[in-house]
């Protein structure tokens, strides 16, 4: 399929598509929230397009926008991609989970939770995955003040004299 026939169908078998794009040859589709879980299962299970291979999940802060999450999908059997995005809103960033979608998406939810602060709603086991239990914020929010050694420690963090060369 060419990036506009997959364009095509997805707005024309979802009937979820809010908007879409076509960059450098790659599909991206905005959905709404409540149609984020179908309209990701839809692409896994159509024969059509295929998407088994979810490659990543993101997000981007659009400050006063809220929060953009992107889904990045592959198929390997005919090998075409498609990006699936949705926004979240910033006092509030909740989105269903995927994990019952694809079992590797627990790991993705998971960073994207730790990192930008949106909660999956559902998933199964929502707890720190790279950074420190008691770390606080979250370091990928274009609000997170970067910490400096007057403000706060990070943990485990030696002084340069103290670093065995």
């Amino acid at each position: 399929m060419t990036p506009d026939e997959i364009e095509a169908h997805i707005t024309e078998a979802t009937g979820a598509v809010e908007r879409s794009d076509v960059v450098h040859g790659e599909v991206s589709v905005w959905v709404p929230n409540d149609k984020w879980v179908e309209v990701a299962t839809h692409l896994r299970d159509c024969g059509r397009c295929h998407f088994d291979l979810p490659t990543f999940l993101t997000a981007v802060d659009l400050e006063e926008q809220g929060f953009e999450v992107v889904l990045h999908m592959y198929s390997v059997r005919r090998q075409h991609h498609v990006n699936v995005k949705t926004q979240v809103a910033r006092d509030e960033p909740r989105l269903p989970t995927l994990s019952g979608v694809w079992n590797g998406m627990n790991w993705c939810e998971r960073e994207t939770w730790e990192l930008f602060g949106i909660d999956f709603t559902g998933h199964p086991n929502q707890v720190k995955l790279l950074l420190p239990v008691e770390f606080e914020g979250f370091p990928l929010r274009k609000d997170f003040l970067l910490m400096t050694r007057e403000a706060k420690e990070w943990p485990g963090l030696k002084e340069p004299a103290e670093v065995e060369h």
